[in-house]
């Protein structure tokens, strides 16, 4: 049972210091960009219609990219099944 134990303490140590190790993606580069060309500028008053109706449409924020709730459930669930299955398997080995 301490080799259960110390192996689950192990998996749990491994998976925080794998997530700590991890860093999200960079969508932008680090520097802007150095073009000398500058953007249009925009001289009417009237907001665009499209732009308007995605604002007042909108009730949820939009994705992050995180992991998916399910995904990481199911995770969870295998590595609850594993060791239980893992525990079970010892136990007829010594009986």
């Amino acid at each position: 049972m301490k080799k259960v134990f110390a192996g689950l303490i192990v998996a749990c140590v491994a998976a925080l210091v794998s997530l700590g190790v991890t860093v999200p993606a960079q969508a932008y580069p680090d520097t802007p960009p150095t073009s000398k060309v500058t953007p249009p500028q925009v001289t009417s008053t009237t907001p665009d219609s499209q732009a308007a109706a995605a604002a007042t449409n909108s009730t949820e924020l939009p994705s992050t990219g995180g992991p998916d709730v399910l995904l990481l459930g199911g995770g969870i669930a295998l590595v609850v099944v594993g060791g239980a299955a893992v525990v079970v398997a010892r136990r007829r080995q010594t009986v």
